[in-house]
């Protein structure tokens, strides 16, 4: 888990923001499921479904099976020189968080609850859908 202070203030965001994080986190979930069901290929499905361009670099490396410190190592980069901020920011942060849980074979369960974290300021109804 990334923990910069720095990082975390260019991250900070408004509930509004947060809130419209969570639908990555519901996908971070199903992808855990997927894996935990099917094995880390079955994401190679999923791949077309995935827009984002980090999110979908994250999941070709899981997929390729990439080692875990080469994944983090390339995410961490996106994230530290590629100058986001705010939510785009929290979001590839959460997305980093979520990818390398998945690909340590964490369950489903861990991977929300080690995602959801990162959105403190959203109230816990709006993860009850999932």
């Amino acid at each position: 888990m990334i923990r910069d202070l720095a990082l975390a203030a260019k991250a900070s965001c408004s509930l509004e923001d947060q809130e419209s994080l969570v639908p990555i986190i519901q996908q971070l979930k199903k992808l855990a499921e997927l894996t935990t069901k099917q094995g880390v290929l079955a994401l190679e499905n999923e791949l077309p479904q995935i827009k984002d361009a980090f999110f979908n670099l994250g999941v070709q490396l899981i997929i390729d099976r990439v080692e875990a410190d080469n994944i983090k190592d390339i995410l961490d980069s996106d994230i530290y020189y590629n100058q986001s901020n705010g939510r785009e920011l929290l979001k590839k942060i959460i997305i980093r968080e979520g990818l390398l849980r998945i690909q340590a074979g964490d369950t489903p369960r861990n991977v929300l609850i080690c995602t959801k974290v990162f959105l403190g300021r959203v109230p816990e109804t709006a993860f009850r859908s999932f």
